[in-house]
């Protein structure tokens, strides 16, 4: 065979093999990406009523009694009302009572693979709408309950959900053929009865789903009109003559309000979802009552007539819509919200650019006029609508009508910010005026005191700023110790086996040392008492940053030794304090179910003890080891482990707990009151509840040291068995 051949033969097999790994990639994705489930692709079962026994097997093909409804990937809604299901109520518009809620039941078989199945995050069912009280089953076992009704069978609390995400406990969850059962309970005649939604319906990795759920444009969106809201309402509060300061200051609020009783968020912090429904749809209807009233205002024109009596027939809708009329109040705002959209174009926009085009011409009325300004907002904000219903019926992520509301909220504040510069302009030119005038007439004076004046004036200005910064400097240190302080326990917990008093006393503002008591309602469940080395402003944010640590790990590892807690506490503030140079010492103690400690201390002094059957208080060390000390926290380089000891109290017996700023204090001959002063004023200590025993104890300390500049911050806790 010639070379060419040959050649042209090896090029052919490396083709074939790179096709063959390509279809081998394509295919293993495709595997990956076969894991989710569309249960709106699946034909799904109904029919009136529920039981236990239907929960277990599909209808048999042809039972009457089943409705089936076929699948659709993406829009399949399951509206109980609209399925024409036996014995349902005929539909009304007027509906003026709320019936007794009626049961259904919903079956969706599905087919899952092995990769759901080995999901690392878990399974998860997401349900783009479900109401109004539900039960889901899975393959017969339940998985999620939100019914709640009352003895007359009544809802006592609605749950029409947007968005719920339910955990799928894989143990029910079977390779291959599966039953989905949901159980929807729900006014016949109620919209939001059923998966009242086109959809998605999946089932998919937990994590995937709940990436799905993320609103966080969302809420920043709708904090920065909270925050619009916010700040013209103080100007407004400032300058109660410029009323387009409220109704600016109103309408952004209820547009904050309206947006964000459509999150997630809100669904999940408040159960009863008609409150939702109520607080949504009221914000909704006096939004465009206040954004009239706004556009009336910044044009400046009285508010109109038809704005108020538009807002009050809604205002008095809203609060109808909570008993009564429900589906028909909200069909009757879609129906006419066009017309206060048209009052405002016509009276607020089109008839003043009219008139102010005739006088400058059409383009500079445009750009200049507030006029002019609104129209470019609303026409931005139309186009961004417009884009989104296009793209969302070309099964697009579309998005664009939110970042236009932001502009459009951005550029009528820019408007407002722009008149009050006018204003403020004029007065300068008034003022200025004024000045040339009285200039003018008191040149000989002024030319007189000219150099007096000056120095005057600049020492004046010196010295005002110079106290101005002393005081901004001693009111942030003020303000920085409350912050610290209010991250600590204001009171010492006690229960029916505990008693425990502390004293954080700091040197001068802000304390390097820091406390905390691990509860969990009446029980205590630990303490750690704390000192970060250095001082001042450095080291109290080093405690508050070591405070939530240690808080977070004591308890997301309280499976594990204290140690070892004290290990994951070290890794942590390890790469947070490698830029500066403070290191942590600390003291943490576990209190488990049967009343024994546990103690685990990185290189702190040591805790005293005195049982009620010594004469004498002692340091607290275990038996034949000087070791059990760990090195401390926040430093590399230290290879010695963390480890921990446990030990007993009798009722009466006490353990005190403190930093070096007690035993390293000094008096004025320059004694430090040390460990000796420490153990001596515990023995001393009279017998009595933990409060009064650590204040004889600080008491004696601050006799020692009275007189004397204390020179670092003292911080102790005393917890005695009751």
């Amino acid at each position: 065979m010639s070379r060419p051949k040959r050649a042209t033969m090896a090029r052919g097999t490396i083709v074939v093999r790179r096709l063959a790994t390509l279809a081998a990639f394509m295919f293993a994705a495709s595997c990956l990406a076969a894991q989710v489930v569309d249960l709106g692709s699946a034909d799904a079962y109904v029919r009136p009523g529920f039981s236990l026994e239907w929960v277990f097997s599909t209808p048999l093909p042809g039972d009457a009694l089943w409705t089936v409804v076929p699948g659709a990937a993406g829009n399949r809604p399951l509206v109980m009302r609209e399925l024409g299901l036996p014995g349902s109520p005929e539909r009304t518009m007027f509906v003026v009572e709320r019936q007794l809620p009626q049961r259904y039941c919903v079956m969706i078989p599905f087919v899952a693979g092995e990769e759901l199945l080995a999901s690392r995050t878990g399974v998860g069912l997401y349900l783009a709408q479900i109401g109004q009280n539900w039960q889901i089953y899975l393959n017969g076992s339940l998985i999620r309950d939100e019914t709640y009704t009352a003895g007359d069978g009544r809802m006592r609390i609605e749950r029409a959900v947007r968005g719920a995400l339910v955990e799928v406990d894989t143990r029910y969850l079977r390779k291959g053929r599966n039953l989905l059962t949901i159980m929807v309970a729900g006014d016949p005649r109620d919209g939001h009865a059923g998966l009242f939604a086109g959809g998605p319906y999946l089932i998919d990795s937990y994590a995937k789903l709940e990436s799905t759920r993320s609103e966080s444009l969302k809420l920043i969106l709708i904090g920065i009109y909270f925050f619009f809201a916010l700040y013209h309402g103080i100007l407004y509060a400032f300058r109660p003559k410029a009323k387009t300061y409220l109704y600016y200051g109103l309408a952004t609020g209820l547009l904050s309000i309206f947006l964000f009783f459509r999150t997630f968020i809100a669904y999940e912090l408040i159960l009863d979802t008609r409150i939702v429904r109520a607080l949504e749809t009221g914000a909704l209807f006096l939004l465009i009552p206040a954004f009239m009233a706004f556009m009336d205002s910044v044009v400046g024109r009285r508010v109109s007539l038809f704005a108020k009596v538009y807002g009050a027939i809604f205002a008095a809708a809203a609060v109808l819509r909570i008993f009564m009329l429900d589906e028909a109040i909200l069909r009757l705002w879609q129906y006419t919200v066009a017309l206060p959209i048209a009052w405002v174009v016509t009276t607020d926009i089109v008839m003043p650019l009219a008139r102010s085009s005739r006088q400058r011409g059409l383009w500079q009325a445009l750009l200049e006029t507030v006029a002019g300004k609104l129209l470019l907002g609303i026409v931005v904000v139309g186009a961004a609508v417009l884009l989104d219903v296009v793209g969302t019926t070309a099964g697009l992520s579309a998005a664009y009508s939110d970042y236009a509301y932001l502009l459009l909220v951005f550029g009528t504040a820019a408007t407002l910010a722009g008149q009050f510069v006018r204003a403020y302009n004029d007065n300068e030119t008034l003022g200025a005026d004024l000045a040339r005038r009285v200039q003018a007439r008191s040149t000989e004076l002024e030319a007189t005191l000219a150099d007096q004046g000056s120095l005057s004036v600049a020492l004046s200005e010196t010295s005002g700023r110079l106290q101005a910064s002393v005081d901004a400097a001693a009111r942030d240190m003020r303000v920085a110790t409350r912050v610290q302080q209010g991250f600590f326990p204001s009171a010492a917990p006690r229960n029916a086996m505990w008693d425990t008093a502390f004293a954080f006393i700091p040197s001068s503002g802000i304390s390097g040392d820091f406390y905390d008591f691990y509860r969990r309602g009446e029980r205590l469940d630990g303490l750690v008492v704390g000192d970060v080395s250095g001082h001042g402003i450095a080291s109290g944010l080093v405690t508050v940053l070591a405070r939530s640590i240690f808080h977070r790990n004591f308890y997301e590892l309280k499976n594990r030794s204290l140690g070892a807690v004290l290990e994951a506490i070290n890794e942590e503030l390890i790469p947070e304090l490698s830029a500066v140079e403070n290191f942590i010492t600390a003291a943490l103690l576990r209190i488990e179910e049967d009343g024994r400690l546990e103690y685990a201390s990185a290189a702190h002094t040591e805790i005293l003890y005195r049982g009620t059957d010594r004469p004498h208080a002692m340091p607290l060390k275990p038996k034949g080891s000087s070791a059990y000390k760990g090195p401390p926290l926040g430093r590399e380089g230290f290879d010695s482990p963390y480890t921990s000891i446990r030990f007993g109290l009798r009722p009466g017996d006490s353990i005190l707990i403190y930093t070096d700023g007690f035993d390293e204090a000094k008096n004025v001959d320059g004694e430090p009151f040390g460990a000796e002063g420490m153990l001596g004023a515990l023995t001393a200590a009279p017998v009595g509840d933990a409060s009064q025993m650590l204040d004889f104890i600080v008491r004696e300390w601050r006799f020692h040291v009275s007189g004397s500049k204390v020179a670092d911050d003292a911080t102790a806790v005393l917890l005695k068995r009751q």
